[in-house]
């Protein structure tokens, strides 16, 4: 009889964190079904409330995440930032240090972006995203030895990797290796005849050598295929001033406004036209 007391004992003593449990996890449940179904709002608050059942609780990153993105997706970027943080605090995972690092390039802070791509890399070494990234970031920073050595080690890994080819090109161009720019280029337009990008890249790179013709013929292939990408616009405007017709090149910046450049863009390009 006492042992049967015992039991039931242990049973009350533990119902509470039973229901507990089960009610974190009803909560996550609807969040998640919030989440799908858009309503953000009150995602944002069933997400606090959960949090507020167990502070402490590991899973409670994942909730952090979900709270990070829908401050993302309301502009609310600081938010953001702090939600991201706070999981993170809790448990590093590579998805949070991605989502963090990707709000800090969005918003212009490549050292930190740089710090969150350098942890996840300590965790996954092979982690693509964060080779790209940290190689673009390094690119910048004219930093190209580092740069090469990410782009490389991304290729190896996916030598398919548009992004990553086309990345090693540019570093290419700008670290004096025109040829070798030039050949990825031309090796990424047969790959991908469709992508606009690759022409108005390999549309500077002819500007750069003063083939004034074949630039022309890149930035036009360009603006068929993408007719209302202002960048197209913009660099074809380039051309034209490198080829000294101004008229052109002002048309051009004009159509580029009304596709939606911005005058940051257009206004050094205007000046130069006139």
């Amino acid at each position: 009889m006492k042992s049967v007391r015992s039991l039931l004992l242990l049973v009350f003593c533990l119902l509470p964190v039973l229901t507990h449990g089960q009610l974190y996890e009803q909560s996550v449940r609807q969040i998640i079904d919030a989440i799908a179904a858009d309503s953000l709002v009150k995602a944002e608050g069933m997400i606090r409330e959960t949090l507020q059942l167990d502070p402490s609780r590991k899973s409670n990153a994942i909730l952090y995440q979900y709270l990070g993105e829908i401050y993302q997706l309301q502009g609310k970027n600081d938010k953001a930032l702090e939600a991201y943080g706070s999981g993170i605090k809790l448990s590093p995972t590579v998805s949070l240090l991605l989502s963090r690092a990707s709000l800090y390039m969005q918003t212009s802070n490549m050292e930190r972006a740089l710090s969150d791509y350098n942890q996840v890399l300590e965790i996954e070494e092979d982690n693509e995203e964060s080779l790209f990234f940290r190689a673009y970031i390094y690119s910048q920073q004219r930093r190209n030895k580092e740069a090469r050595a990410d782009y490389t080690h991304l290729l190896k890994l996916n030598p398919k990797h548009e992004d990553g080819r086309l990345g090693l090109a540019i570093l290419n161009s700008k670290d004096g290796r025109p040829r070798e720019a030039m050949e990825q280029l031309d090796a990424l337009i047969l790959l991908y005849p469709t992508h606009a990008r690759h022409y108005l890249t390999r549309c500077g790179l002819y500007e750069q050598r003063k083939e004034y013709e074949n630039a022309l013929k890149d930035v036009e292939k360009a603006i068929e295929l993408e007719p209302e990408n202002h960048d197209c616009y913009l660099t074809r405007a380039s051309l034209y001033l490198s080829m000294k017709k101004k008229r052109l090149a002002r048309e051009d910046c004009q159509t580029a406004i009304r596709l939606g450049a911005s005058m940051e863009q257009v206004a050094p390009l205007l000046s130069r036209s006139r």
